[in-house]
């Protein structure tokens, strides 16, 4: 087959590199519109279960990606100054741009030809028998046939930006800050030795009270580096493209249309607050390559078996997030519980998660919180 995919993040690049793997014979080309070592954001996070499934997808690729992951094994939760460590649960950061060049070498070597700086008009015609749009959230090909895959886009109401510091977390890390009648959320961890990802987000209320809506994106930077000035360990907030702005909830309820099928976050945005986005991608990179490998020549049959496997995997996590989602939006009023209560609540959010579970994984935060109920 001819495969044109669109986008070079880790659906589109993990992708190609799979199909051609499975068969040589295919030629495969992946459109890319930025130029080659530039993309936004920092670090990503992917959890010891989502490098077990990038190993059954291929072997070879979490052995490249494991020697440049920073590792931790729990979480903290800062809420009115009191660290809370949720044990059990192994995490490794890893820099954006660092897995995007393993995935390029991963492609690379499979004999997928990369094409960057190079934008696709939705409305050009590509002489492919497959048209994989892994283009992300703001999808042109998807947008451009939105009746057809049933798009929905729906802006959520806290907004967030990412940014990155020099400073080296020791753990995946939520830190909770009121601000008038709201309140202010940061994630941060780190990627590299010296180096972390630090996520802001506002509440409505919190944007109101700080004038932020009056700000430029500048301004809005040192005034989020002047209130989480301890965390930063006083260091400076770095932008790299680094906008204020609302998430955007994406979903599709039909994954193909002719020979278009979607992938990764052009099919359906995963929030961060359950920090699945990277993983889900790549996942729908396996989940797609089976199905090809499985039908055969049937691409109707391929898209159709990719759809049906995936779909009720991605609504699970898609009803996972919607609760996540829920709780940071009223996360202010959550904020009036004591510090263990407060965890506890953030931890049982989505329904994924229980007290039974935690007894299992995280049995030394649940000692604690029990002695300290007991108090």
């Amino acid at each position: 087959m001819k495969i044109d995919i669109l986008g070079a993040g880790p659906a589109g690049l993990f992708f190609a590199a799979l199909i051609k793997r499975a068969d040589p014979n295919h030629t495969v080309r992946v459109f890319e519109q930025n130029a080659e070592g530039v993309t936004f954001g920092f670090g990503v996070v992917l959890s010891g279960r989502a490098m077990s499934f990038l190993a059954e997808g291929d072997p070879d690729i979490a052995s490249r990606i494991a020697p440049s992951a920073q590792n931790w094994s729990d979480q903290h939760i800062v809420h009115r100054r009191e660290t809370i460590v949720i044990d059990g649960g192994m995490l490794s950061g890893l820099g954006r741009v660092t897995l995007l060049s393993i995935l390029q070498d991963f492609a690379r070597s499979a004999g997928v030809e990369l094409l960057f700086s190079q934008r696709i008009n939705p409305d050009a015609h590509l002489d492919c028998d497959l048209l994989v749009a892994a283009d992300g959230a703001n999808s042109a090909f998807r947008d451009a046939h939105a009746d057809a895959f049933g798009t929905r886009v729906t802006d959520l109401q806290n907004y967030y930006a990412w940014y990155g510091v020099e400073h080296p977390y020791s753990s995946h890390t939520l830190t909770f800050q009121p601000y008038g009648d709201g309140a202010f959320c940061a994630h941060h961890y780190r990627y590299q030795p010296g180096m972390s990802t630090f996520v802001a987000e506002a509440d409505p209320a919190a944007w109101r009270a700080a004038e932020l809506y009056a700000m430029d994106n500048e301004e809005r930077r040192a005034f989020t580096e002047k209130l989480f000035a301890d965390r930063l360990g006083h260091k400076p907030l770095i932008s790299n493209r680094s906008f204020w702005r609302r998430w955007r909830l994406v979903t599709n309820d039909r994954w193909s249309h002719g020979n278009i099928v979607l992938i990764g976050d052009a099919l359906r945005t995963a929030h961060p607050s359950i920090g699945s986005g990277t993983r889900l991608a790549m996942e729908d990179s396996i989940g797609l390559w089976r199905a090809l490998r499985e039908k055969g020549s049937d691409l109707a049959g391929a898209l159709t078996a990719f759809e049906a496997e995936r779909k009720p995997i991605r609504e699970r996590l898609n009803n996972a997030a919607v609760a996540s989602i829920n709780w940071y939006e009223d996360m202010a009023a959550r904020m009036k519980l004591a510090p263990y209560d407060f965890v506890m609540d953030y931890l049982l959010r989505t329904g994924v998660m229980t007290e039974a579970r935690l007894e299992r994984e995280s049995p030394d935060f649940m000692r604690r919180y029990r002695a300290w109920k007991a108090s």
